[in-house]
């Protein structure tokens, strides 16, 4: 049985724990919608795996009103369709395509693809029956520059998993350093405290999951 001291005691504690309750929630309230997504999306990027990272990161970029932003907002487009390509490649189904969210042009592999993609090791297909590999190495030699080829081998003949995977990194590890540049310069758009706030809120549930 609770003595009275010990009754107050609680009582106490528990007036306190309301009172940082509430004043979390006007502190919060008093924040714009704008801060508070953006806070959000910059939050939930930090524990995210590395594709999701860069999804939430560009969006978040294009939050910011365009007269306000101090960024090359050409790069983060490049960078989010060619992010939203590899999300939406299907890697489970028996046939593997790169969903690339652009026209498959000289021009947009020059734009969305030279920059990361070194070919320093050959892409390669899944194989079938015989003759359906003699096929597939027919196409790959009537085509007419290596653009024609990389977008036959990621689109036409069945990328082969470890391939799709090596283009994955190569993106990634060429993403990366400028999305936490991007990172770094949206992050002044945010209250220090809200930012902290909004991690503190993610914690019970750190999952790499998108918002």
């Amino acid at each position: 049985m609770l003595k009275e001291d010990d009754s107050i005691e609680t009582m106490a504690e528990e007036k306190s724990n309301f009172e940082r309750f509430v004043s979390q929630a006007l502190r919060l309230h008093r924040k714009g919608s704008f801060e508070m997504l953006l806070a959000q999306h910059l939050a939930v990027a930090v524990a995210s795996e590395p594709m999701q990272k860069i999804r939430l990161v560009c969006e978040a970029a294009y939050m910011v009103p365009k007269d306000k932003v101090n960024m090359d907002m050409q790069l983060i487009e490049t960078i989010y369709l060619t992010c939203l390509s590899f999300l939406n490649t299907n890697e489970k189904s028996g046939f593997i395509k790169v969903a690339w969210g652009f026209p498959q042009t000289a021009e947009n592999y020059a734009r969305f693809i030279q920059p990361w993609h070194k070919q320093n090791v050959p892409l390669g297909f899944t194989s079938g029956t015989g003759f359906e590999v003699e096929q597939k190495r027919e196409k790959l030699k009537e085509a007419k520059n290596e653009v024609e080829k990389f977008f036959l081998l990621t689109n036409d003949l069945n990328l082969h998993p470890s391939s799709l995977q090596m283009l994955k990194c190569e993106f990634i590890t060429w993403a990366i350093p400028k999305i936490m540049e991007a990172f770094e310069r949206l992050s002044r758009f945010v209250d220090p405290d809200l930012y902290k706030e909004m991690l503190e809120s993610l914690k019970p549930k750190v999952k790499s999951e998108a918002v």
